[in-house]
């Protein structure tokens, strides 16, 4: 399929996609768990086999994210899991890497929960989404904050409504939800922490008060909200 934006090493992307007929892909917290599992492990450009260390290898979840992948595809700055999509902010380290990475965790992960649901047919609805980002884009800095505050569809679903009564509540909300790299950004001393690779991206945020504001100031409002999906 022909993509507008195509895959450029060294170029910045917003990657999406969300389950077939917006259908529930995550169901339970081992579900969750897999698929950030694959997202460490997939990111990788050695040829070993997924499956032997997930499912014969009987890896514990620290012990996986702990796996020594070699050199990565992406390097992500920013991720997110929703109960039937996710985000990801990549920059592309290898010719085709994002890709490659991209299909070894969607086929990786639909396998997973095929078995599991005895289910057939297709999960993720379609090709992923992508777009390019330019460094000194405004959508950058703009995705560090809709990635991250995402996860409030969950607990606040009209959150645009109620944030001046309730935010401490979210905040609260972010801090407690594991499923986006929030936590590693504020100082959470987590294991999904090797996930990230804040290094590789913009300098927006010089410690872990720094991004707080940045998020705070982000969801009251002060930065644009285009672009959202």
């Amino acid at each position: 399929m022909f993509r507008k934006d195509p895959f450029i090493t060294g170029e910045y992307y917003h990657i999406y996609n969300r389950g077939i007929d917006k259908r529930v892909i995550f169901k339970s917290k081992k579900d969750y768990e897999r698929f950030i599992m694959l997202l460490c492990l997939a990111n990788s450009d050695e040829s070993f086999r997924l499956g032997n260390i997930l499912n014969n290898q009987h890896k514990t979840f620290s012990e996986v994210l702990g796996f020594d992948r070699g050199e990565p595809l992406v390097s992500i700055g920013a991720w997110c899991l929703m109960t039937n999509h996710f985000h990801f902010l990549f920059r592309q380290e290898v010719d085709g890497g994002i890709t490659k990475f991209m299909r070894k965790l969607g086929v990786g992960y639909s396998m997973f929960f095929n078995i599991k649901y005895q289910r057939m047919g297709a999960l993720f609805g379609g090709l992923f989404k992508s777009k390019l980002i330019g460094v000194d884009d405004n959508y950058m800095s703009h995705l560090f904050g809709y990635i991250h505050i995402n996860p409030l569809k969950i607990g606040f679903p009209q959150w645009e409504d109620q944030i001046n009564k309730s935010s401490i509540d979210m905040k609260k909300f972010l801090e407690s939800y594991r499923y986006s790299s929030y936590l590693d950004y504020i100082g959470g001393n987590r294991i999904e922490k090797n996930i990230i690779n804040p290094e590789n991206f913009p300098d927006y945020f010089q410690n872990s008060q720094s991004f707080q504001g940045f998020v705070e100031n982000y969801f009251a409002g002060r930065f644009s909200k285009n672009g959202s999906c």
